[in-house]
């Protein structure tokens, strides 16, 4: 349930003069962007939301994050595309940054959610304040990170972490793998894991999302029309990119032929190190290296929408 009693306590003059904001961090050329309505302070604060409910994080609209990388919090990945968010008070001082329909960027499972914690900040502020932040060294290319969440006196802070990325040309492609740690690439068995994505004309864009068994070239999420109280429901979204299933190939390192991997490159890999990536007339293969198995995604190529 999202409670809308923060949003609705203030006055509609102030906001109808809520003010659009976007912080954004950038790592290795990839950016990241939080897109939300900031309000005045009014007469209710955070410490109001009740235990199991949700905030809406803003006013005048839906408050978006837009990705161009993974987003990595815990044992939880959000993948790239754009997702609306809610933030859940989840008890006495803990709340957490939800990813509404983060499953579509994953292929149809899994969810997403940044755990923190919600106390008091130093200095009371007098708007609706969302900040991002890089936070310490980068440890093998990947940047930890943290979310701030401040409404008057109160202050919600979790952490995240950006993976660092790398990008090649296959054909008329561009294929981007993050350096995401081997532990989330060996629970793919349980979680789906969006090891790449795969781009045409820098406006198309896939996820290639590795399973236990199979891996899908998975579009870019985008968020649901947002429905206006006594508004129609919106029409649903149609001509959309297609989704594809593709081929798994696994083996341990030392086990793969030495003409097809170069022994010099056979070492434990602490995250995902890219082989290459080519394109054959209608397939897309990508290999890596992770951990101590050696990965071969064989995808069909998917079609860009009409008029591309």
């Amino acid at each position: 349930m999202i409670h809308r009693s923060l949003v609705l306590s203030v006055p509609l003059l102030l906001a109808a003069v809520a003010t659009t904001q976007k912080p954004s961090l950038e790592w290795q050329r990839r950016s990241t962007t939080i897109d939300y309505g900031s309000l005045p302070v009014g007469a209710h604060s955070l410490a109001e939301l009740p235990i199991g409910q949700s905030w809406r994080l803003g006013a005048n609209q839906q408050t978006v994050w837009r990705t161009q990388l993974p987003i990595i919090a815990g044992d939880k990945m959000l993948a790239p595309g754009e997702y609306v968010i809610t933030l859940n008070r989840s008890g006495e001082a803990a709340a957490a940054i939800v990813a509404g329909s983060a499953a579509k960027g994953l292929g149809g499972s899994g969810e997403f959610r940044i755990d923190g914690q919600l106390g008091k900040a130093d200095k009371p502020g007098k708007k609706l304040v969302i900040e991002m932040a890089k936070a310490g060294a980068a440890v093998h290319g990947n940047q930890p990170a943290h979310c701030v969440v401040q409404f008057g006196a109160d202050e919600w802070k979790g952490a995240f972490t950006m993976p660092g990325s790398k990008t090649v040309t296959a054909g008329g492609w561009k294929v981007t793998t993050f350096s995401l740690p081997a532990a989330c690439v060996a629970g793919r068995d349980k979680t789906p894991v969006p090891v790449a994505t795969v781009t045409k004309n820098d406006k198309d864009c896939w996820n290639l999302v590795l399973g236990a068994n199979e891996a899908k070239l998975v579009p870019w999420p985008e968020p649901e029309p947002q429905t206006m109280p006594g508004a129609p429901p919106p029409k649903p979204k149609t001509d959309g990119l297609p989704t594809t299933t593709g081929k798994v190939g696994v083996q341990q390192q030392k086990d793969v032929d030495p003409t097809v991997l170069d022994p010099k490159l056979v070492a434990e890999k602490p995250t995902i190190e890219l082989l290459l990536a080519r394109s054959s007339p209608g397939i897309l293969t990508v290999e890596f290296l992770c951990g101590t198995e050696w990965f071969r995604l064989s995808m069909v190529e998917p079609k860009v929408k009409a008029g591309k």
